[in-house]
């Protein structure tokens, strides 16, 4: 008896571990946002048909800046669920037909840049940074009120944007109100370097590594056509924090810095 339990027990255990591993401390296995596969007007008809928000992140496969979103930003189980349960969102590359289009339609010059709009189609706010996560929960759960998301019935020769609508002044204080919160509670960076050449960029990016341990990133921008990458160093909470480094790198290491 003892052995046939044994028996049962050794062939159970393989299979324990693989569904461990396929699901390592209790996590669920896909935490993913579920981007919209369509068209950028289809996207936002839905927005509107289900009264959602519409989130757009115009990016390209060669953004280090998006990519670090991805691996970070959008995985976090917080901005997942708010985009997935109360946005309709949507990734435009740039260098794709219709991203070319809308990227020249709505003046994009720095990746990321994110749009979110009512479930109505009015465009109420445009980041053209990278975010954490942190940041773009806030950001997310900050628009996600009944205001922004009433559904659409959408009739024949009708648009879903009402011209001249207005956002009413208790949204307007709500929305003062976010961008003071956000000033004080963002991560600051220091520039300690601008380049037209990503190669450049590459080089100082690893001779600061080799002498500093804080987070280096490459952020990129688009300026009449050209692709420009700034070095950003450190994550500092608050303005008084980064100044006193951006001083301790100007005295101790002769290297000039900037706020960012």
């Amino acid at each position: 008896m003892n052995k046939f339990v044994g028996i049962i027990i050794l062939l159970l255990s393989p299979m324990t571990l693989i569904m461990a591993n396929n699901n390592p401390e209790g996590t669920t296995p896909s935490n993913n946002v579920k981007f919209f596969a369509g068209s950028f007007d289809h996207a936002k008809a839905t927005a509107g048909s289900e009264g959602k928000l519409f989130f757009v992140e115009f990016y390209a496969d060669w953004c280090t800046p998006c990519k670090w979103m991805d691996k970070t930003t959008f995985k976090d189980v917080a901005v997942v669920n708010q985009l997935n349960d109360n946005y309709v969102p949507l990734k435009l590359d740039i260098e794709s037909s219709e991203g070319q289009d809308l990227k020249t339609q709505y003046e994009v010059k720095i990746l990321p840049t994110i749009l979110i709009f009512t479930s109505k189609g009015r465009m109420i706010e445009r980041i053209e940074k990278t975010l954490s996560s942190e940041s773009m929960n806030s950001l997310l759960t900050f628009h996600d009120n009944p205001e922004n998301r009433v559904i659409i019935n959408h009739n024949f020769n009708t648009s879903p944007v009402s011209a001249g609508e207005d956002r009413g002044p208790s949204l307007n204080n709500l929305f003062s109100q976010y961008k003071i919160a956000e000033r004080f509670r963002s991560n600051y960076k220091l520039q300690v370097g601008f380049y037209n050449n990503y190669i450049e960029a590459h080089k100082r990016v690893k001779a600061l590594k080799e002498n500093f341990a804080e987070p280096i990133v490459v952020m990129n921008q688009y300026v009449e056509n050209t692709t420009q990458y700034k070095v950003l160093m450190g994550e500092f909470k608050t303005m008084n924090e980064a100044e006193s480094y951006r001083k301790l790198l100007k005295n101790n290491h002769q290297i000039d810095a900037i706020i960012y």
